[in-house]
């Protein structure tokens, strides 16, 4: 008899330990900082989707093909935007952090990119360019710019830290499953470039108007409202309810491309000032991780 209750009590424990690990999580996660202010997640459960883009498609890079089936084994917390200003903030604020872009790391390569107003034209590295300058006002809920991969894993060391759970950045194919959120096409809006409107800040006509240019370039045929960088969820969300995954700013995740010599890290989803290729779902962008430009940003994942 007592056999049989010691066996009873195992498998009881057995479909408990299951029944937990099948429950959902919360759909999603709020982290709190300072101010008043938080970092809010959404939960993207796991499964399989089709990375990268067809043969068909001409602006597609080869280093996106071929398409292939994966996996993502794992579901997790990610962004619902990407970091803000007024977050990055309170991690250099609390750190005394000092971002590449503000370090003497060796001559010629001190500051970042920004905007200047007076030649209507892009420029960098200049020191007058770092996350608090890119040229143009920083407002608390802008994405922060000018950082660079270093700066944003340093980031996720600190919210780790704060909040006690595990912050990093995401895999790009975590990235580029949560971007799609179900979709096959170029944008998660489809194919057509002008299905974007309203979901993403990207160069459109008014960055054209701000450089003084004549024609669009590979511009889009739309104007959001922003030349440069908008404030974070400013436009709908995908499927998934995930904001800004497309333009804005480029993201970092985690991978390092060893091929390139130095290696370099993985940049993600476009931004408000190259051109409709880099805003694709599945384009892919490289730096060093110490690159930085007032159109590179992040979002971070925690790991339930």
């Amino acid at each position: 008899m007592r056999a049989k209750w010691i066996m009873l009590i195992l498998i009881g424990s057995i479909r408990f330990a299951t029944a937990q690990q099948n429950n959902t999580q919360p759909k999603s996660l709020t982290i709190p900082l300072k101010n008043n202010q938080t970092i809010e997640f959404i939960w993207i459960e796991p499964g399989p989707f089709l990375m990268g883009s067809p043969a068909s498609d001409p602006l597609a890079d080869d280093n996106e093909k071929p398409q292939k089936q994966i996996r993502i084994e794992n579901g997790f917390y990610l962004g619902r935007t990407t970091v803000t200003f007024s977050q990055f903030q309170e991690f250099a604020l609390e750190e005394g952090y000092l971002t590449d872009a503000e370090k003497e790391l060796r001559p010629a390569w001190r500051g970042g990119h920004g905007f200047n107003t007076d030649k209507h034209k892009f420029e960098g590295l200049f020191p007058q360019y770092t996350w608090r300058n890119p040229g143009w006002t920083q407002l608390a809920n802008y994405p922060v710019g000018n950082v660079s991969w270093n700066d944003a894993t340093k980031f996720c060391e600190w919210l780790s830290k704060k909040s006690g759970k595990l912050v990093r950045l995401p895999t790009e194919a975590e990235w580029e499953y949560a971007c799609r959120a179900g979709s096959t096409n170029r944008f998660f809006t489809g194919d057509d470039p002008l299905s974007l409107k309203g979901y993403a800040n990207v160069p459109d006509e008014a960055l054209r108007v701000k450089l003084g240019e004549p024609a669009s370039n590979g511009l889009f045929g739309f104007n959001d409202g922003y030349a440069f960088t908008a404030p974070v969820g400013q436009f709908n969300a995908n499927a998934w309810g995930l904001q800004d995954m497309l333009g804005n700013v480029f993201e970092w995740c985690a991978d390092e491309i060893a091929e390139p010599t130095p290696p370099k890290r993985v940049l993600r989803g476009g931004s408000y000032n190259l051109n409709i290729q880099t805003c694709r779902c599945a384009y892919r962008g490289f730096s060093k991780p110490d690159g930085r430009y007032s159109y590179t940003g992040f979002r971070v994942v925690v790991m339930p």
